[in-house]
């Protein structure tokens, strides 16, 4: 099973070359799904989510798409306020929220908000109630169960973008106790892969590049997973400006790896295990 994991498109200050290059490089990799992490757009404007829904319908594959911060209408207050994510529903309307391939399922959470009570409203916001509803959903146990959203749980270590968002913690906690074993995000807008530890388990922390012109001290970038019964190895591919190069991002032995709670041991996925990233 391959996954393209792909975040901050961000139409409306796409980089051009990037986004034709990476439509290439994905079809020479033939993915079985596409994850899409948030910010399909810049301003959330009808053109933007139109181009970014024709430009995701030309890479011909099944696609989970989330919401953003960006997918709000920046300059449309009303609209952000009582209706943030309609115009995201109505180019994405059976996309956000729940895709299974083989044995791989993929759920996708809304983290971001049109309005919050606070000075940077692009920060993420976790409804725990929304987080313990996934997780708590009955799937078989041979799944590998993943999670798609727009904003990290916790930080990214080495990210030069630092988030906080509002329930970061507590949801990291109830995915790490969860059958849940990894979590896709995007905003920071730099590759990134890293086993998150909590008291009740771990799960493995992915955060894809962006394709737009709005770089952080990083190529532009997306993602790939290759799961088999055996490990979850993940690339970045980075954008030189011609071609896109693939380097490692971490690899996940499942032989190494041990049942999060004895409790759950039953019926966990024998994917979602605590581990060690090998480099």
């Amino acid at each position: 099973m391959r996954i393209v994991q792909l975040a901050d498109l961000h139409f409306g200050t796409e980089d051009p070359r990037a986004i034709e290059a990476a439509a290439s490089r994905i079809d020479v990799l033939e993915p079985d799904v596409i994850v899409v992490s948030g910010d399909m757009t810049q301003r959330g404007k009808h053109r933007e989510f139109q181009a970014a829904r024709d430009w995701i319908d030309t890479l011909g594959r099944p696609t989970l798409v989330v919401p953003g911060n960006h997918d709000t209408p920046l300059l449309n207050m009303l609209s952000r306020a009582r209706h943030p994510f309609k115009r995201h529903h109505s180019y994405f309307p059976v996309r956000t929220d729940m895709l299974q391939m083989g044995d791989v399922s993929i759920d996708g959470l809304n983290t971001a908000r049109g309005w919050q009570a606070r000075s940077n409203w692009a920060e993420g916001s976790v409804r725990l109630d929304h987080l313990a509803e996934i997780v708590s959903r009955d799937t078989p146990p041979h799944l590998l169960r993943m999670l798609a959203c727009h904003h990290p749980f916790r930080s990214p270590t080495d990210a030069p973008l630092r988030t906080r968002t509002r329930r970061g913690v507590p949801a990291s906690q109830m995915l790490a106790g969860s059958d849940i074993a990894v979590l896709l995000t995007g905003h920071v807008h730099t590759p990134h892969a890293e086993l998150i530890r909590e008291a009740d388990g771990s799960y493995i922390a992915i955060s894809a590049g962006t394709l737009s012109t709005r770089l952080r001290d990083a190529l532009p970038a997306f993602n790939s997973l290759d799961v088999t019964d055996a490990a979850i190895s993940v690339e970045t591919h980075d954008f030189d400006g011609m071609v896109f190069r693939a380097r490692p991002l971490g690899r996940w032995r499942t032989s190494d790896l041990l049942p999060h709670t004895p409790t759950r041991s039953a019926t966990i996925s024998p994917f979602k295990r605590t581990a060690r990233l090998q480099d």
